[in-house]
């Protein structure tokens, strides 16, 4: 997957090298910009309310 510049400069100010990239794009990829060939973030911000969830209870 090739990564956008803007993409790019986010990770290195992290100061982070993702093991699969595709999830980063995904996390940060809005809803209202999803297309049949691009997910996005639904699935991982369920999983992380759960988390969440699981944390404060």
């Amino acid at each position: 997957m090739k990564l956008s510049a803007e993409i790019k400069a986010f990770a290195a100010r992290l100061g982070h090298e993702f093991q699969t990239p595709a999830l980063l794009v995904q996390a940060l990829t809005h809803s209202s910009m999803s297309t049949p060939n691009r997910d996005d973030n639904q699935r991982l911000e369920f999983l992380g309310d759960r988390v969440l969830g699981l944390v404060m209870s």
